[in-house]
């Protein structure tokens, strides 16, 4: 039998807020004192006190047994249901529950009280050092009981709760007046212990307050399940209590913050339930969203059971069994993609109206499709000025938005992580030009491409500098101008203008959508050559450094230059090489160890390769006696090779008029450098370019390809190395610039609440690269064989998160030990091993003509790779190439450690 108020028939729906749960549990203490015991938490995820070392545990999903979730429904259906109980103080909160529970005919008059001085006994959380020592209960009743005869205390009518009691019977006038006598004392009581409680809570305030307030999510209210046994009792009794409004009720609760919610579950010590398994599932329950919503809104018993069933509908049980833990192990990624169903069918039930998700989700797609940056005009240049429109109303902001003291470290960090590879670039450009562009013309370069671009781009977070395709092709320039007698730096400023105009001619004709026509397939191929270059060209220096400095020349005298010996300079070349590759290595692992903390684990790892340098060039220093290569660098703003060139380069030639054909031949490596430019400013403008990463002020595809290709042109003209995008230290710019939640729940990641999208901390990151030329005495003390140390790194390092390499490795591992990836769960063995032998025959295919004389042709097999791709989707199914070949946006994690899987870590 129910009887509920008739005013529940006009229940409105309650405002949601989002809660914090906690667990308490009935223990005694060493006094046999009774008090209320802290044992878990939950902001989504369980927190458990760890008792031994007086600690809270690591957070983490928690798992409940089916016979406690059964005993929570069997509670809920047959316990005492208040919903709307008018707040208050915790004495008459108390006394309308002891009401309920006399109101269902289960506990004799003694248990009564016997409940009421448990549900007013202290609380006892788990930050309070500090504690005031209890009474007994026995002594604080024998004390107030005199009181009782002369207060004579009625409940609160005032306070009468919508309620519903499965044995309620409001017409029996003995048990009205039972009821009556039952609440005499009450309020003495409660006022005797809440003077104790005083002082207690005055002490906690002089202690260290709990370290989840800042967690919590705005106006936040609490659920407090309280459970335990009592020697006392003699049946198991429950309330579902729900407070009309927040209650204040200091610090019953760990954080003060309005408790909305409360579960009592009391009963005798020997009986076989288990209530803190109970408790957990009760606060489990409640910290779900979705039933905490129902909960909030239920408007009878019956509605929180229906919640409860689909909260058992959307679980997942594991059946028992002595299960080995490598077993449980392997069904995780079983579990994650039972839960991710579950998930999806929990949010298709809970659509309230599916025809207007529906309408939402097609006006915001076709608003996506009018705002994307990469859509085309169909008028001349109409992409470049679309660009420069969105970006012009935010171009102030962009540099008031840089007001603030944590674009400082962002600063400090880009520029350290820019210079190590910059310096090592000029080193080994110096190698390959044989002097004629060097450290110098590398940081002269960076820093005036990065401070023009951050001026006028479309997207002031791409940070510009050298990478490792560009340096590979100026390689290539080079032999091409020893190959046919050119001169280097005329002919190479010719290429570089017809790069400009190539480049102005995908912007006039809005060219900048073929980087939708770039899959994972085309950049891991690309990218997985680079490496292997790299890893080639440090073992190739090598093996030259023992060809020139043998342990004895063919005199059997030792060689000396500048009163060093060569005798050990090959052996101490490969010290000094193995040595940069394994402190940066071992440092970049730092990151996914569990020393210090993780803001030191990371910044430990970013500025691993300049650590590295800086190590082996002490080393270096404080080794007498022993001739290296040093880096080549001129004083102060001189060029590397005065007595050869100037700051300025005469495209009609310096020694030789350059003929016409010459000019009109460098188109075709032009065409090549256009490609590669254009792949890696697009690519990296496409992956700061997710949704997930909250860019509010808009892209400039067109406008960052202009502003790079007038660089391209201007770095020509003065015979400084080509600049391009640099995905790994744009993102490394982009992650230091994020605004990050503070609040999140303890074990959850942080949520991208905003960017600082401005220019300024990006102007002064290149102002510095300048500005580190006057360091030139510095620099010359700098190996060759540590810079060609952090190539071999970077070669590595690179192939360490690639899918392409991860399946070759799968080409020699029986198919029943494969892990449980999406490119290996949904795509058959032998059709994986397949697409993985295509992909190594094209980068081995790239590697060779890069090795022989065709190698300037390089970039053009990149190309060639687009319609090898579309080919293959006569061979594989849809489904198939979604799993093995992704968006190149894709390709990127959101974690720093991850993206340098597709571009070479530099």
């Amino acid at each position: 039998m129910e009887i509920s108020n008739p005013v529940s028939k006009t229940f409105s729906i309650h405002s949601f807020h989002e809660g914090f749960v906690e667990l308490e549990e009935l223990v005694s203490t060493t006094d046999r004192d009774l008090v209320w015991k802290e044992r878990a938490r939950w902001i989504k995820l369980e927190e458990d006190v760890e008792e031994s070392v007086n600690r809270w545990g690591k957070p983490h999903i928690p798992c409940l047994t089916f016979r406690s979730l059964k005993e929570v429904e069997t509670n809920i259906r047959n316990g005492v249901l208040l919903l709307d109980l008018e707040g208050g103080d915790l004495p008459n909160i108390c006394e309308d529950i002891i009401w309920e529970i006399k109101l269902s005919n289960r506990l004799s008059r003694d248990e009564c009280d016997a409940v009421r001085m448990v549900l007013l006994t202290r609380h006892e959380h788990q930050y309070q050092k500090k504690r005031v020592r209890a009474k007994s209960i026995a002594r604080r009743i024998s004390q107030i009981m005199p009181q009782v005869q002369r207060q004579r205390i009625t409940p609160n009518q005032n306070h009468r709760p919508v309620m519903e009691s499965p044995q309620f019977s409001p017409t029996n006038p003995k048990e009205l007046g039972a009821n009556q006598l039952l609440t005499d004392f009450a309020i003495p009581v409660a006022a005797h212990f809440l003077d104790d409680k005083t002082d207690t809570a005055d002490q906690a305030k002089k202690t260290k307050g709990s370290d989840i307030r800042n967690k919590l999510p705005k106006n936040a209210q609490a659920t407090t399940v309280l459970v335990g046994g009592h020697e006392e009792l003699s049946c198991v009794v429950s309330a579902f209590i729900r407070f009309a409004s927040g209650c204040d009720l200091g610090d019953f609760a760990e954080v003060s913050i309005p408790v909305r919610f409360m579960f009592i579950m009391l009963g005798p010590e020997d009986v076989s339930i288990d209530y803190h398994e109970v408790g957990r599932s009760v606060a489990t329950l409640m910290s779900d969203k979705v039933f905490l919503e129902s909960a909030y809104n239920a408007q009878s018993r019956q509605d929180l059971l229906d919640a409860l069933a689909s909260f058992l509908d959307d679980s997942v049980m594991i059946p028992p069994g002595e299960w080995d833990r490598n077993l449980l192990t392997q069904t995780v990624p079983i579990l994650a993609d039972q839960s991710k169903q579950l998930a999806s069918d929990r949010r298709r039930r809970g659509v309230v109206n599916s025809n207007d998700v529906r309408k939402n989700t097609l006006r915001e797609v076709q608003q996506e499709i009018v705002d994307d940056p990469l859509s085309r005009t169909g008028k001349f240049c109409g992409g470049l000025v679309r660009d420069v429109k969105r970006r012009l109303p935010f171009y102030v902001s962009d540099f008031t938005d840089a007001l603030d003291v944590h674009c400082i470290p962002t600063i400090i960090f880009v520029y350290f992580a820019c210079l190590a590879p910059a310096v090592a670039f000029g080193g080994l450009l110096n190698e390959n030009t044989d002097g004629w562009m060097g450290v110098t013309e590398m940081i002269v370069a960076t820093a005036l491409s990065g401070i023009l671009f951050s001026l006028f781009a479309g997207q002031p977070l791409i940070i510009i500098g050298a990478t490792g395709p560009i340096l590979v092709f100026e390689k290539i320039t080079f032999h091409l101008c020893e190959l046919f007698g050119i001169e280097y730096l005329p002919w190479r400023a010719w290429v570089g203008i017809w790069v400009m105009i190539i480049c102005f001619i995908i912007v006039a004709f809005e060219g900048c959508f073929l980087i939708n026509y770039f899959t994972r397939f085309t950049e891991e191929i690309f990218a997985l050559m680079i490496s292997i270059i790299f890893i080639y060209d440090a073992i190739n220096y090598l093996i030259q450094i023992f060809d020139t400095f043998s342990l004895q020349d063919d005199n059997n005298t030792l060689r000396k230059i500048q009163n060093e010996s060569t005798s050990n300079t090959a052996l101490f070349s490969l010290i000094l090489m193995v040595g940069t590759f394994s402190v940066a290595f071992s440092l970049r692992k730092l990151r996914h160890s569990h020393f210090f903390g993780p803001k030191t684990r990371y910044i430990v790892s970013d500025f691993g390769v300049f650590f590295a340098i800086v190590a082996m060039v002490m080393v270096d220093y404080l080794t007498e006696g022993v001739y290296t290569e040093k880096l080549q660098v001129a004083d102060g703003l001189s060029v590397t090779s005065p007595n050869r060139r100037n700051w300025l380069c005469n495209p009609m030639g310096v020694e030789q008029p350059m003929s016409a054909g010459s000019i009109f031949a460098a188109f075709i490596p032009a065409i090549l450098v256009s490609i590669l430019i254009f792949m890696e400013v697009e690519f990296t403008g496409v992956i700061l370019d997710k949704k997930d990463h909250k860019l509010k002020k808009g892209m400039g595809y067109n406008l960052d390809l202009f502003v790079l290709a007038l660089m391209v042109g201007l770095c020509s003209i003065l015979g400084l190395p080509w600049m391009c995008a640099t995905p790994v230290h744009t993102l490394s710019h982009f992650h230091a610039l994020k605004v990050m939640s503070t609040n999140h729940a303890p074990g959850e990641h942080a949520c991208l609440l905003e960017v600082r999208e401005q220019r300024l901390t990006n102007i002064l990151i290149h102002l510095l690269i300048g500005l580190t030329v006057l360091l030139f005495p510095v620099l010359r003390l700098i190996p060759i064989s540590v810079l060609f140390g952090v190539f071999l790194f970077l070669g590595v390092s690179s192939m360490s998160h690639i899918q392409l390499v991860e399946r070759i490795k799968l080409l020699f591992i029986p198919a029943s030990l494969h892990p449980g990836e999406n490119y290996v769960a949904n795509v058959k063995t032998a059709k994986m091993h397949l697409f993985t032998v295509i992909q190594m025959c094209c980068v081995c295919t790239l590697v060779i003509i890069k090795l022989t004389e065709a190698a300037p042709a390089f970039p053009f097999f990149i190309i060639c790779m687009i319609p090898l791709r579309k080919l293959l989707e006569r061979v594989f199914s849809s489904k198939e190439l979604e799993a093995l070949d992704t968006e190149v946006e894709d390709c990127y994690d959101s974690d720093m450690d991850e993206y340098d899987s597709i571009h070479v870590p530099i």
